[in-house]
């Protein structure tokens, strides 16, 4: 049990009070107090009252102003890993050790005032570690539901802070307040002011799911020493026999330091002199010293961040004390670099924080998307085969691996079934051989190691690729080595093949069962660098012995072929009216169950060189793994059967092992398969197959199509399925809905079934079921990322990378109505342009970020480039395809002027329509006729951009009013050199002139200016406004102080650029103005609206405001080279 109570204790420095408190705290026992309001500024008052409790240890952040100061007593019982404050006594936070299980606590006191509250809310997640248990309480000076949490008579309800605090904590760190959610009715008041009448709501607790799910008890206390009464919860945390796993990962900062490559190669220099390279021992002395070095570096690293910040803290309160107006400056500067230095600290908290995908995020976005991930992947409970339901670590972990021991032992094989199982199978030739077999060199391990991505979790020895990149030029010629002498003696150390298994879940609704997770192994750099190696050298080869019909890892071909042969069989079926059904083959584990020496036998059998078949053993002889659920891991398991999930050779080894089934199904007789429509041609056998010759009839007939273990067999009959696979789990999909179909011992649909993840119905379309459903996870998608404050730049990452993906996947290879593709894309405008609604036209806004855009996605005009797409495919003569077959009938009307040999020898057989592949006729006949390329060269746009750019997009308003920036890219001047919002503001106004509700004014007639009497314009408000023109002489004096230019003051210098454009070609200088001029447009902007927004108009304005903000938003200037 931890039981923690927060209170606002309105001042603890008297010792009468502390007297009082410890008197309630020795009848009301409890793990953890916070408290707030202490009224607590010097040093001198926090050691009076650690002296009082002795029994605890106290994390304190002291007030900067008379009623500050927050704090967190915790007893010394509890382990404390980690701590730390802010700066103006608001936060604090610990984490501590209960049960095995860390807990981040964190203790709040809230802003009184509502604009200082909204913008404490917003940066609030930056304090607050990541983690599965989360538990923030406080009084934070709002109420959730103002209906239920307050009561006071005619004042005004404020409603917006505890939005904020919904969108920039709860949502992002996925959060929930835990009194509402467990007494949704109840009215309950916290803060009392009886001489007022006031009643409200303001001390809770906020949790995570975890906590919610262990919460025992929540309730409001009567305390007595202050107007406020306490909130006491007590959570039951599940106890654990089993220690957790606390995994390292290194943290890629680290290799930026200059110290650490120094160390290294000091490190390296002594095992050049004392290791014996002839052996392996010396690559485990290696790793082991470069991880005590990183992780002492990383240490060092936090030990400096830690002691800036305290640097930092204590110099704020010593200039918060009486300040000057210099003093306010200061203060300004200092929580800008406390700011930043809280960024790099809640970065480095954010799982996959330097994924590709991530980068263009936002810490919220970025905290959001890391709680969504932790949360999919923790895994609540499993099914145990005697137990039923068990949901503790013990016995998830022994569930799990029991099933894995059994997953991969070894099975019986009957090994004289393999003569005539790789009977008339194709042989490598010998030049493809001595690719395999040549000796590895550095060069292919460093390109290698170049080619994998940045930000993947790495292996169990926690190295990510980034910091092998760094020290593998040194390394390199000794590693390759090391790889010789292991072959040589048969085995790796344990250490170089050991993987940590981790279990993804397959489906959206997990039900406990093992088989609903798909394992994947995070191996080690150094073997993946090795496995990396032999796949690039077996793809090269893998087209010359694997058929047509298996598209997967295999250069040239690709997922989409399996759908287009799929909807063109199906379509051609429905023509012909031959009854014919889709096998889908259900094989349950199919790459964990491949046996080692199968995998050696089929090697041999396609005449694989002894050089690659050894490294082949060498990297799964003698593999171990462990399980790692949640927070713990098993003990290590045997890897005895299958190819690696997560290793880069899997995809190769499992086709080539898959191939002798298939190759028999093909050599079957008794399944007769489909002759394509033009195969009986010699001649337009060797224009689809890519000019192949003495390729005769029965070698083009299609009976299997296969991408990696999805496979699908044609049928027309009960002994055609028993002679293809007899497995009562697999579905036929009856595409000939004229006829009955047979008595098949299989599952069969008539309606629609799976491929690839694509719905098929029995026409070859989209069912309009599984289009709804898609259309209704987007909106909840779009409605879960919308709870979030995010810029304009950040919802289009947004929408390209998590919520269109598989969208996108499904649109390039089906038919969508007319009317779903306008939902989708209002669907997406609605997220675009929340809260406000469009300020910008729609055909600016889908314009290249590089062309003054933001890259919003436009649904028709994708859909026209993928066809455009597939139909180029079709042309290429270079690039085989069965698909292509049955596809120039349908197209060969439209593209015969472009492409003759598609009407060589063919009748078109019926009237355009609306299938997929006359749309892709259609689209591409356009596009040629429009003077599109077959081909695209390197330096050429998408062709997605070359249909937007040449009949949508329409060029900002700023580059049509000013001709000079029509030959820039006005995104890359910017997008390295202001923050996000402020990205987006500038483009606002280069694109409409502000063109929002409150937008500027043009003309005489247009309203009056919010800071003096003249008429509001861009000319005005940013250069001529008598309010804030002494900031003008501010940033005139900047630029000339740090870039020696001065700057005209003409809204065309000032806004668009056109002065700097011209008078330095120096990339920092500009840099340097572009950041300056944008902060200052961005601080008259903000200046102004927190104006309208508090009806200050021609009252108390304070122009010194916007200077210091001016000043501490460019504090980091100049920057330096890079």
């Amino acid at each position: 049990m931890l039981k923690v109570i927060s209170y606002n204790v309105r001042g603890i420095t008297t010792v009468m009070k502390q007297l009082l408190l410890r008197k309630w705290l020795e009848t009301n026992p409890n793990d953890v107090l916070l408290l707030q309001e202490l009224h607590m500024t010097t040093q001198l008052q926090l050691e009076s009252f650690k002296r009082s409790f002795p029994d605890y240890s106290i994390i304190c952040s002291l007030g900067t102003w008379s009623a500050g100061g927050v704090m967190i007593m915790i007893k010394i019982k509890l382990l404390i890993v980690d701590a730390g404050t802010d700066h103006c006594g608001r936060v604090a936070f610990v984490k501590v050790v209960v049960n095995n299980c860390p807990i981040i606590i964190a203790n709040i006191y809230a802003p009184t005032q509502a604009n200082e509250r909204c913008v404490f809310f917003e940066n609030l997640h930056l304090y607050i570690p990541s983690s599965h248990w989360i538990l923030v309480g406080g009084d934070f000076n709002c109420v959730p539901e103002p209906a239920k949490d307050r009561l006071q008579q005619g004042a005004r309800v404020d409603r917006r802070s505890y939005s904020f605090l919904n969108s920039h904590v709860l949502q992002p760190l996925s959060l929930v307040e835990l009194f509402r959610s467990k007494y949704p009715h109840s009215v309950v008041y916290s803060f009392h002011n009886d001489v007022n009448n006031i009643h409200s709501r303001i001390d809770f607790f906020l949790g995570t799911n975890l906590v919610r799910r262990n919460r025992q008890h929540i309730a409001y206390i009567p305390i007595g020493l202050s107007d406020h009464d306490g909130v006491s919860i007590t959570l039951c945390l599940p106890p654990s026999t089993i220690s957790k796993f606390h995994r390292w990962i290194c943290n890629t900062e680290v290799i930026k330091k200059p110290s650490f490559l120094s160390r290294f190669q000091k490190i390296w220099d002594i095992l050049l002199q004392s290791s014996d390279f002839n052996g392996l021992d010396w690559w485990s002395d290696l790793k082991t010293s470069l991880t005590l070095l990183l992780q002492d570096e990383q240490k060092q690293m936090v030990v400096e961040a830690r002691r800036k910040m305290k640097e930092l803290q204590e110099h704020y309160r010593t200039v918060a004390t009486n300040p000057s107006n210099d003093d306010l400056i200061e203060m300004a500067t200092i929580r800008n670099n406390i700011h930043h230095l809280l960024i790099e600290k809640a970065a480095a908290n954010i799982h996959g924080y330097r994924e590709r995908n991530a980068q263009t995020l936002g810490e919220i976005a970025k905290s959001r998307l890391s709680s969504t991930r932790s949360n999919q992947s923790l895994i609540h409970f499993l099914n145990h085969p005697s137990k039923g339901r068990v949901d503790t670590i013990d016995e998830m972990l022994d569930v799990a691996t029991n099933y894995y021991e059994d997953l991969y032992r070894e099975k019986p094989i009957d090994v004289s079934l393999w003569s005539s199982l790789f009977d008339g199978l194709p042989k490598l030739g010998v030049q493809d051989r001595a690719l395999l077999d040549c000796e590895i060199t550095v060069k292919e391990c460093l390109d290698a190691l170049r080619s994998m991505p940045d930000g993947k979790t790495p292996g169990d020895d926690g190295i990510p690729t980034e910091t092998w990149r760094v020290v593998f030029p040194l390394i390199g010629s000794q590693y390759v080595k090391m790889l010789n002498i292991a072959k040589e003696k048969g085995r790796f150390k344990p250490d170089f093949l050991r993987a940590l298994l981790t279990l993804l879940k397959k489906k959206n609704k997990f039900d406990g069962q093992m088989k609903d997770f798909r394992p994947l192994s995070l191996m080690n750099i150094d073997y993946k660098i090795l496995s990396k190696v032999l796949s690039t050298r077996l793809r090269k080869v893998l087209g010359n012995i694997i058929h047509q019909d298996q598209t997967c890892s295999i250069p040239g071909r690709a997922i989409h072929d399996n759908i287009y042969l799929i909807r063109s069989i199906i379509d051609y079926q429905q023509r012909i009216r031959d009854p014919i059904g889709l096998i889908l083959w259900d094989q349950e584990k199919a790459f964990d169950r491949v046996n080692h020496r199968y995998l050696v036998g089929v090697l041999e059998a396609f005449g694989f060189g002894s050089e690659f078949i050894s490294w082949v053993k060498l990297l799964y002889a003698n593999g171990s793994f462990r399980i790692k659920i949640n927070n713990s891991i098993s003990i290590p398991i045997s890897f005895n059967s299958g190819v690696r999930q997560g290793c880069s050779l899997s995809g190769g080894l499992f086709i080539i092992s898959l191939e002798p089934l298939l190759h028999r199904i093909r050599s079957n007789q008794a399944i007769p398969g489909i002759l394509p429509p033009g195969g009986q041609y010699s001649n337009i056998r060797q224009v689809v197959l890519a000019n192949k010759n003495n390729i005769n009839p029965d070698h083009v007939r299609i009976k299997t199509i296969a991408y990696a273990d999805d496979v699908n067999t044609l049928v027309r009959n009960k002994d055609e399925e028993t002679a293809t696979i007899a497995i009562t789990k697999t579905e036929i999909l009856w595409v000939s809905d004229w006829l009955p179909p047979p008595c098949f011992e299989s599952k069969v649909n008539c309606d629609w079934c799976t491929f690839l993840g694509i719905p098929i119905n029995t026409t070859g379309q989209l069912p309009k079921s599984e289009l709804e459903r898609k259309i209704s996870n987007i909106k909840q998608q779009i409605g879960y990322w919308s709870q979030i404050n995010l810029s304009l730049t950040e919802r289009v990452t947004v929408l390209k990378v998590f919520i269109l993906s598989q969208l996108i996947y499904w649109l390039s290879l089906s038919t969508v109505p007319k009317e779903s593709i306008m939902e989708l894309q209002k669907l997406i405008l609605h997220f675009f342009w929340l809260p406000l609604g469009p300020r910008i036209n729609f055909r600016t806004i889908i314009g290249h970020k590089y062309n003054g855009g933001f890259s919003v996605p436009h649904i028709d005009v994708m859909i026209s480039s993928l066809r455009i797409k597939c139909g180029l495919q079709l042309l290429n003569l270079s690039r085989p395809a069965p698909w292509k077959f049955f596809v120039l009938i349908d197209t060969a009307v439209q593209l015969r002027q472009y492409a003759p040999w598609v009407w060589f020898n063919l009748t078109p057989h019926r009237e355009s329509g609306n299938t997929f592949f006359h749309e892709v006729a259609s689209h591409t006949a356009q596009w040629l006729k429009a003077g599109g390329k077959l081909t695209s060269q390197n330096n050429e746009p998408s062709i997605y951009w070359q249909l937007i750019n040449r009949q949508y997009f329409r060029r900002p308003i700023c580059e049509v009013r000013n001709p000079h920036l029509k030959d820039i890219s006005f995104f890359r001047l910017l997008r390295e050199s202001l923050p996000n919002r402020q990205l987006d503001f500038w483009l606002l106004l280069a694109n409409f002139g502000i063109h929002t509700r409150s937008r500027l004014g043009h003309n005489d007639i247009s309203r009056q200016c919010l800071l003096c009497p003249a008429v509001e314009t861009p000319a005005h408000l940013f250069i001529n406004c008598p309010i804030l023109v002494g900031l003008f002489d501010i940033l005139n004096n900047r630029i000339q102080s740090i870039c020696g230019h001065k700057l005209n003051k003409a809204i065309m210098d000032v806004v668009y650029l056109k002065e700097i454009l011209q008078m330095s070609p120096n990339r920092l200088t500009r840099r340097n103005m572009v950041f300056l001029i944008g902060c200052y447009l961005h601080t008259i902007w903000t200046f102004r609206n927190v104006v309208r927004h508090q009806c200050h108009q021609h009252q108390g304005l304070d122009p010194c405001i916007a200077a210091r903000q001016f000043l501490a938003a460019t504090k980091h200037l100049p920057f330096d080279n890079g």
